[in-house]
């Protein structure tokens, strides 16, 4: 009995152990249970969270915080389904002038701290109610909803070039900023999202055309305006490719022996299409397409191969643009074409503009120096036009400087223009340099220029510029003229030629 009664009770307490093992086995269970419950809920919240932010970086601007393209586009499309004739909206896109200099010239954080601090001042006078966006690059946009009248944001645009007009401070100095703005109305310039932003992007394209920090509406003209300048451009692709822009020759004369001594070799493009298109149309194109030095390469070779034809002795005369000083591989580039084409470079002029000086100077001195050291003569192209200082004709090594035709064509008539052409050749014998007048069309202005020491000349009294084709008929016609004057010497009032007669 007392054995059965001990293996009972051995029973009874495994019993109890194993009920004992079970409860603390749910318990555990039940805490793990908990806690991964708890565990998967903050996983969840933190997935949650993360997708949010992921969102909301997706719809804004890294480096300045503002809104992006996709979260201007979901505002606009937004507000233009609630715009009525009584409830405008106002779409206005903003283009920056100067921040690729700056990224040139100061490098990429200053050009960063720049579109940071122009952000932060255009949120600071942008109304509550209205979407600032970072659109890319050196674009920002605007939605304005809900307005009055279109001084809402013609008000608004002359306060952001207000505050444009403050310089940037930067680490290296002050930097300066020009914006265009152009801005389109719903419904009165569309309703459709796209629409309406290539509208706004017309305008802007039309201020931005006009000069620096101006402001544009939307008018029904510039779409066949921009149409055609699309054209254009695809037009000037293809006619570089295909290597068809011409060359036309102007020629230089000595106004002491009155012959011809070089020729300026100038740009002409006609398109099958568009006709005639001027050099002030289609360069500043080919500048803002980044298309100038493929043309500028290929009209230079084209040049050479035809100076060669002339006498040794007659000088090449060749427009350099700024934006392309803004390559410090551009003199490189000028020797090995002279170089390929066998053409002296002593009979080379690179003819170059003020603005060349102010834009990056130390590239283009760098550059000019460059080129003079290996016997390119430099000139300064419509000098008094610009902004050249005389410290910096003085630091930039220059051979010639080109009277500008606008004081030239009213020597006539304007004692002003009279006094400063005085000045510039005064200037000019005082620098030691050459003076060349530009645009001299009639009798009185060449007298004129000679009674005061100009040297050079050119202009449609001596000769229209001519094809190379035309080169020699223009040497043959100065040549016959001056066999048949008693010294063998023209008359300072003959002109070399008159093709256009």
């Amino acid at each position: 009995m007392i054995q059965l009664g001990r293996g009972l009770d051995s029973v009874l307490g495994d019993i109890v152990f194993i009920i004992f093992v079970a409860f603390l086995m749910s318990v555990s269970l039940t805490i793990f249970s908990v806690r991964r419950y708890r565990e998967l809920a903050r996983e969840t919240e933190a997935r949650i969270i993360a997708k949010g932010e992921a969102r909301d970086l997706a719809r804004h601007d890294p480096l300045t915080g503002l809104p992006n393209r996709r979260l201007f586009d979901e505002k606009l499309d937004l507000c233009l389904g609630l715009a009525t004739d009584t409830q405008q909206v106002a779409v206005l896109m903003l283009g920056l002038d100067g921040v690729k200099r700056i990224k040139d010239t100061h490098g990429h954080a200053a050009r960063d701290k720049v579109l940071c601090e122009f952000a932060k001042r255009l949120a600071e006078i942008l109304r509550k109610d209205g979407l600032l966006a970072r659109i890319g690059g050196d674009e920002f946009g605007i939605v304005l909803p809900n307005i009055s009248s279109l001084e809402d944001p013609a008000n608004l645009a002359r306060g952001i070039v207000a505050s444009t007009a403050d310089t940037f401070a930067l680490e290296t100095g002050a930097a300066e900023l020009g914006v265009g703005i152009g801005i389109a109305i719903a419904p009165l310039d569309g309703v459709n999202l796209h629409e309406l932003v290539r509208r706004a992007d017309r305008a802007l394209y039309r201020a931005q055309g006009d000069g620096r920090s101006r402001v544009r509406f939307f008018e029904p003209g510039m779409d066949m305006h921009v149409e055609r300048r699309i054209q254009i451009e695809r037009e000037l692709r293809s006619a570089i490719a295909a290597d068809i822009i011409e060359l036309h020759y102007q020629p230089l004369v000595s106004l002491e022996s009155n012959r011809i001594i070089g020729f300026e070799a100038l740009a002409r493009w006609e398109n099958r299409t568009l006709g005639q298109i001027p050099p002030d149309v289609f360069i500043p194109m080919a500048e803002e397409t980044g298309l100038i030095n493929a043309l500028g390469d290929q009209l230079f070779r084209r040049a050479c191969f035809d100076a060669n034809a002339w006498p040794k002795t007659f000088s090449l005369a060749f427009n350099i643009s700024p934006s392309q000083l803004r390559d410090s591989t551009v003199g490189e580039r000028i020797l090995s074409i002279l170089e390929q084409t066998g053409l002296s470079p002593r009979r080379v002029e690179v003819e170059i503009t003020e603005s060349a000086f102010v834009e990056r100077t130390g590239v283009a001195k760098t550059v000019i120096d460059e080129l003079r050291q290996a016997g390119i003569r430099i000139v300064l192209d419509d000098f008094g036009t610009g902004y050249a200082t005389l410290s910096q004709l003085l630091w930039f090594r220059l051979d010639k400087i080109k009277i500008d035709r606008s004081f030239v064509s009213h020597l006539d008539d304007s004692a002003d223009c009279r006094v400063i052409v005085r000045a510039i050749l005064g200037l000019a014998e005082g620098f030691g340099l050459t003076a060349t007048a530009e645009g001299i069309e009639d009798e009185g202005q060449l007298v004129y220029l000679v009674a005061n020491g100009c040297t050079e000349g050119q202009g449609y009294l001596f000769s229209s510029a001519v094809p190379a084709s035309g080169i020699p008929a223009l040497l043959d016609r100065e040549a016959g003229r001056a066999a048949v004057t008693e010294d063998g010497a023209r008359s300072l009032h003959a002109p070399v030629d008159a093709l256009s007669s």
